[in-house]
């Protein structure tokens, strides 16, 4: 809303003038698919990395891992427990992510 400072057919009145956006064209339905597709396509792979993120710390992929051979400072900070828990913890909120998304996706076929 905004205001009109002086309207041009009578200059005392001054009162709100309210303007609206102009129409969206409507959206096709290959757009609809399109965006249901990502959807299920981000969640699907946020649940991946989530899960993925949640497990790997506590399995023998994590301890011996033959990447890190040549730097055992590094290793020995992966293989802190609070390292681990926070990996985990970033594969809960990958998944909360996932199923918030899922959760509050809406439709606007404007």
């Amino acid at each position: 809303m905004s205001f009109v400072e002086q309207d041009p057919g009578n200059p005392e009145r001054k009162a709100p003038l309210l303007v609206m956006p102009p129409a969206r064209p409507p959206i096709s339905r290959w757009e609809i698919w399109r965006r249901r597709l990502f959807l299920v396509e981000f969640v699907f792979v946020c649940l991946a990395i989530g899960a993925l993120l949640i497990a790997a710390p506590w399995t023998p992929l994590w301890t011996n891992n033959s990447l890190l051979i040549g730097w055992p400072r590094v290793q020995q900070f992966l293989m802190n427990d609070f390292v681990r828990g926070l990996v985990s913890g970033l594969g809960l909120v990958d998944i909360w992510l996932a199923i918030r998304e899922a959760v509050c996706y809406r439709e606007h076929t404007e």
